[in-house]
């Protein structure tokens, strides 16, 4: 007869307190991902937003006649704000509680975008736009602050933060397609329902999933604040308003005057503050430092080359938004596939290889546009998306994580508002520089091209006045179609490439920053 073994008490208690902990270590991983996936979706409507909106460019000027100027406003503005206060909804989101700032981004985008819906002059656009920014700016840096909060291991982190960077590409590559479907069958307006209808239901699921976190002992710095704004707008707009204008113009001369005088004043505030929204201390960690600047060249490449071949293929292809959107995906499938698998990457290449192996495929990728024509063959211009989307993938996620586990887990919150300040900022000049060289570029050469073409200068002069206004061809050169659109071809490619020069290069230098100072892996930071 086998032996009746019972129980010992305390090794029954104990095994119940293990299976406790299990259970609640599961529910609490569970709930951590569930919480990843609504700040995420968050973030993703953020960049939804920016290819939405150079979809809806061409439509946009055609509707409302836009000039070239305005034009890159309604493409720069959103980038603009965000860059500016991004900083600062980072430090208010410590303060108050980043679920909260994260709510609150995700409702003023929302009504932002219904401003935007509701607009019938390029001013109401504009001012959707910049509304729009304000939300970006709330949602991106408490969204990456509240993933790295849940995320303690700087191993978990690190594939974390490159699944949130992947979902970023998400958002940008669904853009085209989302506003190119809704084209066929509604007007422009009809876009930025899109964008109202996700923020409501992010909106409702937050306070369902999201935990809240904060780091009360910050203050919110006023004069950081302003300064950090008057910099980066004042920048932007001698670099659009620059290239129309002239950049030896008195108001832009003045306005170049502005942003170094207010970022060297930004800097001096912080230097001095007790609770500054951007530690100086931090950038004195060269990993964080390097990172920070890497993803500001990462961010500028695939921003400046998706806006510009978004035109490339609506202006000088002449193809519909829906066939631009399609064109455009291997940028960004790309781009989301790599990043995906970004934090697998770095565990085994190690941080340095990983991002240097990007930016230079990326700065290859970009370089080598130098050699699209307007009759450039989709299959190699697809080749060189591609190569700048898995260049993008290995730089952005992997540059984000060395940034946010480069530094002490206390300090989250900052070094998420500063890597995403980097990557806006960043995104800001990619948008507002290359759609000023490409649309300026444009009118400027497009009188020689016309002539070349066939035109007296005085008709060629009245095309491109036409162009410049984002009007149709005048009536009367409407039998030499072919021409002016042949016209608009070279002259947009030779602007195309003096564009790609700027990022192209940036990234080789950007890549022997990467060897010399950023570390290979997250256990050694």
């Amino acid at each position: 007869m086998s032996a009746i073994t019972i129980p010992h008490p305390k090794r029954t208690a104990r095994r119940e307190r293990g299976a406790q902990a299990a259970r609640a270590t599961e529910h609490g991983g569970a709930r951590r991902w569930l919480s990843f996936g609504v700040v995420s979706l968050g973030m993703m409507l953020t960049f939804l937003t920016i290819t939405e909106t150079v979809a809806t460019l061409g439509p946009i000027r055609r509707s409302l006649h836009v000039s070239g100027a305005d034009l890159v406003w309604v493409a720069s503005i959103y980038s603009m704000l965000v860059a500016s206060l991004v900083l600062s909804a980072g430090t208010l989101g410590d303060i108050v509680g980043r679920r909260l700032v994260f709510a609150i981004g995700t409702a003023v985008l929302g009504a932002g975008s219904l401003a935007t819906f509701l607009a019938d002059g390029t001013g109401g656009v504009i001012a959707g736009e910049a509304v729009m920014g304000v939300g970006g700016a709330l949602i991106l840096p408490n969204s990456l602050a509240i993933v790295t909060h849940a995320f303690t291991d700087p191993h978990e982190r690190t594939n974390a933060v490159s699944l949130w960077t992947a979902v970023s590409g998400l958002g940008l590559a669904i853009g085209p397609l989302v506003a190119g479907g809704l084209l066929k069958i509604a007007s422009w307006h009809s876009v930025f329902l899109v964008n109202v209808a996700l923020a409501a239901f992010v909106l409702a699921l937050t306070p369902m999933f999201v935990a809240d976190s904060r780091h009360p002992d910050r203050h919110l710095d006023r004069p950081g604040l302003l300064l950090a704004i008057l910099g980066i707008g004042s920048l932007n707009y001698a670099v659009i308003e620059g290239g129309h204008a002239g950049y030896g113009s008195t108001r832009i001369v003045l306005a170049f005057a502005v942003a170094v005088v207010a970022i060297g004043g930004f800097i001096a505030v912080e230097a001095r503050s007790r609770t500054p929204m951007l530690s100086l201390d931090l950038l004195k960690i060269s990993s964080f430092s390097t990172a920070n600047i890497v993803g500001f060249v990462g961010q500028y490449a695939i921003v400046g080359i998706a806006i510009s071949e978004v035109l490339y293929f609506e202006q000088v292809r002449q193809y519909s938004l829906l066939a631009t959107g399609l064109r455009v995906l291997p940028l960004m499938l790309s781009y989301v596939v790599v990043s995906s698998v970004a934090a697998r990457i770095v565990r085994r290449a190690g941080f340095k290889r990983t991002i240097a192996a990007g930016l230079l495929l990326t700065a290859a990728g970009v370089l080598l546009i130098v050699t699209q024509q307007p009759a450039t063959a989709f299959g190699s211009t697809a080749i060189l998306l591609a190569m700048v989307g898995v260049g993008s993938g290995l730089i952005l996620p992997p540059a984000t994580a060395a940034a946010v586990v480069s530094v002490p887990h206390s300090e989250g919150g900052m070094a998420s508002a500063t890597v995403n300040m980097f990557r806006q900022v960043g995104g800001a000049l990619g948008s507002s520089i290359t759609g000023t060289i490409v649309t300026s570029g444009l009118v400027s050469r497009l009188p020689s091209e016309l002539v070349h073409h066939g035109f007296a200068p005085g008709a060629a002069a009245d095309v491109t006045r036409s162009v410049a206004r984002g009007a149709a061809a005048p009536a009367a050169h409407s039998a030499a179609t072919h021409s002016i659109l042949a016209s608009v071809g070279d002259a947009f490619v030779g602007a195309l490439h003096v564009a790609v020069l700027i990022p192209g290069f940036a990234g080789l230098i950007a890549a022997v920053a990467t060897v010399a100072f950023i570390r290979n892996r997250p256990a050694q930071i």
